[in-house]
């Protein structure tokens, strides 16, 4: 599917006054990620459990034959050492899938863990990367992002969409990830203006959004 199209209706209907949604059954795009294959749900993507990108590949092929023009975005594990992502990323276009996005990520792990993996290679960096990758090939390339400068690194390489996710904690004051959401639309906004901003599981009325990606 044509990347410059589906970005196109994208801002149409947001200019119209309504905003983008998608996930696991649409509307406006189709989510499929390696959690399908393994029948896990509110993970958030925190593993790259089996062969994600094998499971994503899978479950991407199956929910494009099934997705009547829909366009299909599938998870992608930048962190694969088993793979040549530039060659993975064509797997996925020709399957028919028209957008990337960093699923599994890094961002959702913390503490010392996640200062290893950087400290590694195995960072938040590869997934940059696989965003700018994506787009390149001419994929919607649509960023989870934790943290303003997330958003503003995956704006500057080139990302269509930053999606926040809020993370795992579900004690969270809904003041507190409103405020961290806002910071992260701004930013995104300030690298460039033309970027798309959602959020996964974001209320209705959050007026900063332009889309919303269900979990």
């Amino acid at each position: 599917m044509n990347r410059g199209k589906i970005l196109e209706a994208w801002r149409k209907k947001r200019a119209s006054g309504q905003r983008i949604a998608g996930g696991r059954g649409g509307p406006d795009y189709v989510f499929a990620s390696h959690e399908d294959k393994l029948g896990m749900r509110g993970a958030g993507g925190l593993l790259p459990i089996g062969d994600a990108n094998a499971l994503s590949l899978q479950s991407a092929r199956e929910r494009v034959a099934q997705a009547d023009g829909i366009p299909v975005l599938a998870g992608g594990c930048a962190t694969d050492p088993l793979r040549l992502i530039d060659k993975f990323l064509e797997e996925m276009k020709e399957a028919g899938v028209a957008g990337i996005q960093n699923v599994p990520s890094v961002g959702m792990i913390d503490g010392a863990f996640r200062t290893n993996l950087e400290a590694a290679g195995l960072g938040y960096a590869k997934e940059v990367e696989l965003m700018r990758l994506s787009a390149d090939l001419g994929l919607v390339s649509a960023a989870w992002v934790f943290t303003p400068d997330d958003a503003k690194r995956m704006a500057e390489a080139g990302a269509d969409v930053v999606i926040f996710h809020p993370g795992l904690d579900a004690r969270e004051a809904a003041r507190d990830r409103s405020k961290r959401q806002e910071a992260v639309a701004a930013a995104a906004r300030e690298a460039r203006k033309d970027i798309l901003v959602f959020a996964v599981g974001a209320p209705e009325d959050s007026k900063s959004l332009d889309g919303i990606q269900s979990e």
